[in-house]
C-alpha cells in the first residue's frame, strides 16, 4: 500500500525529471530575497539617501501615526458604549 501521496502520484504518473538532490548550505550560496524584502530594502535605501531626512523626523511622523490610530480608536469606542446605552 502507498503510503505518501507523492508515491500515489508517482505510481499514477511518473515523473519524467529528476527530483533535485537536498544538500547542505555553504558559505557560497547566496540567500534567497523575496520580492517584498527587494522593496523594503529599496525603500530604506531611498529614505537613507535624503539628507533631510533624521531620526527626529522619524520618531515626530511615527508619533502622529499613533496619534491619528488612537483618536480612531476613541471615536470607535465611543460610538459603541453610545450603541450600548
Amino acid at each position: 500500500m502507498l503510503q505518501r501521496k507523492v508515491d500515489y502520484l508517482d505510481a499514477i504518473a511518473p515523473s519524467s525529471r529528476q527530483r533535485p538532490a537536498l544538500r547542505l548550505v555553504n558559505e557560497t550560496d547566496a540567500p534567497v530575497q523575496s520580492a517584498a524584502h527587494g522593496l523594503q530594502y529599496e525603500i530604506a535605501r531611498v529614505f537613507a539617501q535624503e539628507s533631510k531626512w533624521s531620526v527626529r523626523r522619524t520618531v515626530a511622523i511615527g508619533v502622529v501615526f499613533h496619534l491619528g490610530v488612537f483618536c480612531a480608536l476613541g471615536l470607535a469606542a465611543s460610538g459603541a458604549i453610545g450603541q450600548i446605552r
